[in-house]
Order: structure tokens, then C-alpha cells, then sequence
């Protein structure tokens, strides 16, 4: 009897070693609330957070020129800021790295302040910066001041254009914050590169400072008129249809003025865009004259522009067999 009792206390004992054991191995498991490295680590940041990716033509300088040409640009809009804002700032970022034949009109240091609609009416309100050119277009000579009046109307415009054409407003007041309050006061039309005093007013789009093709076909004429050549060749794509190069400046300035060309009373139509969007037909209509020959009537005709790196120009294929022969 004792013996059996014996065993009984030892079996209590490895019961109890054992519940012990289990109860130490539970209290050294891993928490359920995981540590500070296996945590997902989120960004607090309401701009790390973006909406759907939009695509806008964004408008900039072409060159040195009175004329805005578009980008078409895909960026993410943060989900605290509205379309028109991140298209502002995007505009304010300047053109792509590899477009050099764009040019830069807003200061990339201005800063977008505020921007609120009242019906189809969009106010914009910018640092203080905007009124400051870029370092590389900065007035230095005759030639650039000239130019720093139409570079500050493209700017305004170019924010005009690029907002009208989203669909969702008629017209833009641009303010500027001069003193930090965030309300602002409208932009003066010296400012804006315009003629007269006073301050300016909501600005509706400017149609015809956009390098589309009938436009660019005004330009073209307008280069023959005026015998300027070398802006002319910046009109000329640089392959035709069929793959063929245009010719150096040289021989395109050579051709040129031995066929002494002379155009006048110049007329552009209405334009007809391809299905494809990469060729487009403007009509004109003006007098030829060539050498010593008479003038001629060249009436209604189609004239081919084709896109290249989003410019209209025309073929030199297309421009001989128009105004050289």
C-alpha cells in the first residue's frame, strides 16, 4: 500500500514538472501585436496618396516665337489637390528634358497658392515668383527684352490655354500673393505682356497663339513673305513620307533664291485632320511668282503638314512641289 502511494506522488509530481513547462514555453511565444519592424509602415502624408493618372496638352514656348506649342503629358493628381492645380504645377515644372525646341515661361520656383471656381470661372493664385522670368530666358540685350514682354503673355496664356481646354472652364483670373496671405491681387496687364494700365481680368483661351496646323501654315506664309529662310527650314520636316532627308540649309537657302520666290495676298482655310492624327490638310490660297516669270493664282488648294515630335511642319516634298515649281 505505501509502495502504491508512492508511485502516485511521483506521477503528481511529473504531471506538475510538465504543466510548469508548458505554461513557461506559452509565456515565451511571440505577441500577437506585431513588433515595430514587422509593422506596415504607411506614409501619413496626404500627398503620398494618389488618384487615377490624368493625361493633359500641356502648353509651352516654341523656340523664341509669339506661339504656344502643346505636350501631351500623363501625371498622377496627389488626393489632396484638385486636376487644375496639378495641371498648374506640372505647367510650372516646364517642358521634358529631351523637347529642346520648348521653351520654359514660368519661373519652376513659382508656387501654386490657391485655386477655387465660381461656376465656369477658374481664379489661380500664384507666389510671387511668377513674375520673375527663368534663368535661361532672362532679358539680356535688346532682342531678349523684346522678347521678355511676349514671354510673359505666353505664361499667362499658356495657364489659360492649357486650363480651357480641359473642358471645364471659360476663362481664368490669375492673382498673384505679393504678400504671403494667400488672397492675392490680380495680375496687371504689364504683367501679363499686355498693352494698356490697370489690372487684368479673367482671360478667356487665345486661339490663335497655338501652333496647330492651320497656324502653323500662317507661319510658314508668313516666313515666305518675309524671306526668312532659316526659320523657314525650322518649318521643313526633317524626312519626307517616304523616308527621304530634307537638304541642308545651305542648298534649301540656294534652291530658294534662285527660284526668287515671291508669294502675296495669302489666304489659309479651315484644316482637315487624319483619322490617324499624324497628317493633317490646311486649304490656302495666294499669287506665286517665280524668276521672272508672271504671277500666278494658286486657289483653295490642299497643302500636307505632317506631326513630328508634335510639331506641324511640312515635307520638303510637299513644299517644292508647291512653291518651287
Amino acid at each position: 500500500m505505501k509502495q502504491w502511494k508512492k508511485l502516485v506522488c511521483i506521477a503528481l509530481c511529473c504531471l506538475s514538472f510538465l504543466g510548469i513547462a508548458a505554461c513557461t514555453q506559452q509565456s515565451e511565444a511571440p505577441s500577437a501585436v506585431p513588433s515595430e519592424e514587422a509593422a506596415i509602415q504607411i506614409n501619413p502624408l496626404p500627398e503620398a496618396v494618389s488618384k487615377d493618372k490624368e493625361t493633359a496638352r500641356l502648353y509651352f514656348g516654341y523656340m523664341q516665337e509669339a506661339l504656344l506649342i502643346g505636350e501631351v503629358r500623363v501625371f498622377s493628381v496627389p488626393i489632396n489637390e484638385n486636376s487644375e492645380a496639378s495641371i498648374i504645377a506640372e505647367l510650372i515644372k516646364g517642358p521634358s528634358t529631351a523637347r529642346t525646341d520648348l521653351t520654359q515661361l514660368i519661373n519652376p520656383n513659382t508656387k501654386v497658392v490657391n485655386v477655387t471656381q465660381d461656376g465656369t470661372f477658374l481664379s489661380v493664385t500664384l507666389s510671387q515668383d511668377f513674375l520673375t522670368p527663368p534663368e535661361d530666358t532672362s532679358a539680356d540685350g535688346t532682342e531678349n527684352e523684346a522678347y521678355e514682354k511676349t514671354r510673359k503673355m505666353l505664361a499667362a496664356y499658356s495657364i489659360v490655354n492649357t486650363i480651357v481646354e480641359q473642358g471645364n472652364f471659360s476663362r481664368v483670373q490669375i492673382y498673384i500673393d505679393d504678400d504671403g496671405t494667400g488672397t492675392g491681387r490680380p495680375l496687371t496687364l504689364e504683367e501679363a505682356g499686355l498693352d494698356g494700365e490697370g489690372t487684368t481680368e479673367a482671360l478667356e483661351r487665345k486661339g490663335d497663339l497655338d501652333l496647330n496646323g492651320r497656324n502653323t501654315l500662317r507661319e510658314i506664309m508668313s516666313c515666305i513673305e518675309n524671306k526668312d529662310w532659316n526659320m523657314l527650314y525650322r518649318y521643313i520636316s526633317f524626312k519626307n513620307l517616304y523616308g527621304e532627308d530634307k537638304p541642308s540649309l545651305e542648298d534649301f537657302k540656294s534652291e530658294i533664291t534662285a527660284a526668287k520666290l515671291v508669294i502675296s495676298d495669302v489666304e489659309i482655310g479651315d484644316e482637315i485632320q487624319s483619322a490617324d492624327d499624324l497628317t493633317e490638310v490646311v486649304m490656302a490660297s495666294y499669287v506665286l511668282k517665280l524668276r521672272d516669270g508672271d504671277a500666278k493664282t494658286v486657289s483653295n488648294v490642299p497643302l500636307r503638314l505632317i506631326l513630328e515630335n508634335d510639331v506641324w511642319k511640312m515635307t520638303y516634298t510637299t513644299f517644292k512641289r508647291n512653291f518651287l515649281s
